[in-house]
């Protein structure tokens, strides 16, 4: 069977006839290959080839070392992009549920290929865009079943985070997971607790912003799965998980990651205490928690709206909110999105005498917040003179 390779692909073509024309085989695989198949934008290319990453890096001039090379990953800069180029391989013994511990490089492309964790990332393709299947993937694909190549619980052992990784693709995808592969799952969950918080939150995420996270969120609590969660001990209610999400869906961490607390019914310092569990940015956690603020009031005023941003406030609307036209048009008519379109800038303050330090920054959020809620004009005579007022108490203003 062959498949139209979209331009990502074609970009690297050279890079695989490269390597044939030293005498070794290229093929583009895994996750991107299942994407052009489901007809869905995939942005990163991977490729696999039996020559070992000596022989890579003495080929292409642009290969460089990579954190992964001990199992024969090597990144090339190839044709003002860069690629991860992956040597066929055997996986040894897997001692930690996520790394095997020794690797053999092999010459065979299914053996590469029967170390993937699921039948729809096992795929191979080459530069005519001739498929390779060796495990049956094109027909679950065809049936929306994620399965895993070979035995589930072997597969699981090797590394536990693939367990989040079926449910991960079950709420992209839209797909079910088949019942082998699901029990296998919930059998040794335990397996969960040796795995990062940092790799979970990352699985965890990109649940969140699938097509059907309900789904997969309803199957996890029943088999016990969110136990392994970070924080779970602090959700009281773990039935709010079985809330439908269908329709609010988002690219937006800030806004999958509110829709979940909130639903959640995590509030306060009990939500402060959940996110830290999680070990993400201080950044959207900050941008979490100002969301679940926003949708916690009764009215929201264009201060709450300026501050949230216009995506998140109308995203976040569909949640608890019937007013998204409405919060809109607000928005819109905001004398400022930006703080930077203050008619008055830093250097204006100083020039008054105003110190940098606490009362600084103090002074241009009064400034923000009159502008906005449309207290005070936004020209420069009138915020000067409106910043001498509040420092006036403080210090002494230049004449």
């Amino acid at each position: 069977m062959k498949i139209a390779l979209t331009n990502e692909f074609k970009q690297a073509i050279p890079l695989l006839l490269h390597l044939k024309e030293h005498g070794f085989q290229a093929y583009f695989v895994g996750g991107s290959v299942r994407d052009v198949l489901l007809h869905r934008s995939k942005h990163d290319v991977d490729i696999t080839t039996d020559a070992k990453p000596n022989e890579m890096k003495a080929i292409f001039k642009t290969a460089n070392h990579y954190s992964g090379e001990k199992h024969g990953t090597v990144l090339i800069f190839f044709a003002g992009s860069n690629y991860e180029v992956t040597t066929f391989r055997i996986d040894g013994q897997y001692l930690d549920n996520r790394h095997p511990e020794t690797v053999s490089f092999t010459k065979n492309l299914q053996d590469d290929l029967s170390r993937r964790d699921f039948t729809i990332n096992a795929f191979a393709v080459n530069e005519e865009g001739e498929l390779f299947d060796y495990f049956g993937g094109l027909n679950d694909l065809k049936n929306h079943i994620i399965k895993t190549v070979g035995q589930a619980e072997t597969r699981f052992s090797e590394d536990a985070l693939r367990i989040l990784r079926a449910f991960r693709f079950s709420s992209q995808l839209n797909f079910e997971i088949e019942e082998k592969t699901l029990l296998a799952g919930a059998k040794i969950k335990n397996n969960l607790a040796d795995i990062a918080v940092e790799r979970i939150f990352s699985e965890f995420s990109k649940l969140l912003s699938g097509d059907n996270p309900s789904k997969s969120l309803k199957q996890m609590l029943l088999l016990g799965i969110t136990d392994y969660l970070p924080g779970h001990q602090l959700i009281n209610d773990p039935s709010a998980l079985f809330t439908d999400f269908t329709g609010i869906q988002s690219t937006i961490d800030a806004i999958n990651w509110t829709r979940f607390v909130w639903f959640s019914h995590l509030r306060g310092e009990k939500l402060n205490q959940y996110l830290d569990c999680w070990k993400m940015s201080n950044h959207l956690k900050t941008q979490i928690i100002k969301s679940v603020n926003f949708l916690s009031k009764k009215a929201v005023d264009n201060l709450d709206l300026f501050t949230i941003g216009s995506d998140i406030a109308i995203a976040l609307s569909a949640v608890s909110r019937p007013d998204q036209n409405e919060l809109k048009q607000r928005y819109e008519k905001l004398v400022i999105h930006e703080v930077s379109e203050l008619q008055m800038t830093g250097f204006d303050l100083k020039k008054i005498g105003i110190p940098s330090g606490p009362i600084f920054g103090k002074i241009i959020r009064n400034l923000r917040k009159k502008v906005i809620l449309e207290q005070l004009a936004n020209q420069k005579t009138v915020l000067i003179q409106e910043a001498k007022n509040d420092f006036s108490n403080l210090g002494t203003i230049k004449k």
